[in-house]
């Protein structure tokens, strides 16, 4: 029993080495510190996924998977873009994709082979590191100065951290609110995990994000539903199939009301209005490659701009191929999240709906969350099963 005690002490004694991805994730949205698309977080996150990959052992997964599907349909997708469509093409967006493949599935090698302590601690620690940092920096840019060292802390009257505009941070603060929330619903340090989160939950705001703004209440939504039916352990099945039946129905009932007033909070967006029309022309762009798509690129409008749509890019950039991978990929996580543990489930939620109106999933910062979450939910869910395999050996 001393022996055992004594190997789990040494796995979740803290790796310095580690260091290097928590200070890379934290200083990942401030991409006003970055020369061309290089700063030091993707400099940092690089050399700890190197290292996790250069011990890799290969072994199927849903991560690795879902991005050797991806970029293979995203390569063909740029050659043929590169023919029919040269100026919509790019080589950068293409490198940047292979860059977060291999951030990611480093961080899914590395941190499977660490035990679920240490890489929750890891994920407390990175998560408190981060909110103190952008606090401190949204006190120096009220206080001492508008820059940090050169990076820009404001988007004219927008908090941005240091970033070149708002949406880097306000993606990464909205996934960290749901960290916070998820150690208040284990009742771990309620009191100073709803610090943090509240923290989280101001400098969204300060960001004046509405699409941070979205993600935290369709969020806050999924996190009650779930709290509600994880109350009645032994009727799940039932109080869920019921709350949903009430929830449809009041949609349904209030379905015209709600519409009038998103779409005039959309129109009350600078953006807004403009990002429907945006997205009213992917059908002519998919049509020109709807089995690969045409690569990364500009492709909305004719080749005039993003989509600002995560959904539409992946779409319009790998494909249908690329596209149902995604898809198979999310489907697969969200169901090891709700089994694993359901707490991790509005993390998850907030992350995927700010992608509707931006291309989060193009972030170091958005990868380095999710693939935390995975590995988190896979090895929780692996306990559950070697715990009934115990019970009925």
């Amino acid at each position: 029993m001393r022996i055992g005690l004594t190997v789990q002490r040494d796995q979740d004694n803290f790796k310095l080495f580690d260091l290097l991805l928590i200070v890379g994730l934290t200083l990942a949205p401030m991409t006003g510190f970055r020369v061309w698309r290089v700063g030091p977080a993707e400099i940092l996150c690089l050399l700890w996924g190197i290292r996790s990959l250069l011990k890799w052992r290969f072994r199927k997964s849903d991560t690795l998977s879902f991005f050797a599907i991806f970029l293979i349909a995203l390569s063909l997708g740029f050659i043929l873009c590169s023919f029919i469509a040269p100026d919509e093409a790019s080589v950068t967006g293409l490198l940047t994709w292979l860059y977060l493949a291999i951030i990611a599935m480093g961080l899914y090698e590395g941190l499977s082979k660490r035990s679920l302590s240490y890489v929750e601690k890891l994920f407390r620690i990175y998560s408190i590191t981060a909110v103190l940092w952008f606090l401190f920096l949204y006190v120096y840019g009220r206080v001492v100065s508008k820059t940090f060292f050169g990076a820009p802390l404001w988007y004219y009257s927008r908090y941005s951290g240091g970033a070149t505009n708002p949406h880097q941070v306000a993606v990464m603060l909205c996934g960290l609110c749901f960290v916070f929330i998820r150690q208040v619903l284990e009742r771990r340090k309620m009191l100073l995990n709803l610090f943090f989160a509240a923290a989280s939950a101001f400098l969204l705001l300060q960001t004046s994000s509405s699409t941070g703004l979205l993600a935290i209440a369709v969020g806050m939504l999924f996190c009650i539903y779930l709290v509600l039916i994880n109350v009645f352990q032994q009727r799940k099945a039932q109080v869920a199939i019921v709350m949903t039946l009430v929830i449809v129905l009041i949609g349904l009932f209030i379905y015209s009301f709600v519409f009038e007033r998103f779409m005039n909070w959309v129109a009350s967006d600078s953006n807004g209005l403009g990002r429907l029309r945006i997205f009213a022309s992917f059908p002519e762009t998919f049509a020109k490659s709807p089995i690969v798509g045409l690569g990364p690129g500009t492709h909305g409008e004719d080749g005039y701009i993003e989509f600002h749509n995560t959904y539409l890019e992946i779409a319009a950039a790998s494909g249908i191929i690329g596209f149902t991978a995604f898809a198979l990929y999310s489907v697969r996580i969200f169901k090891k999240f709700l089994r694993g543990d359901w707490r991790l489930f509005p993390i998850l939620v907030a992350m995927y709906a700010y992608g509707l109106a931006g291309f989060a999933m193009r972030r170091l910062v958005y990868w380095g969350i999710v693939i935390i979450s995975v590995v988190i939910a896979e090895k929780r869910l692996a306990l559950q099963k070697q715990a009934s395999a115990d019970l009925y050996s």
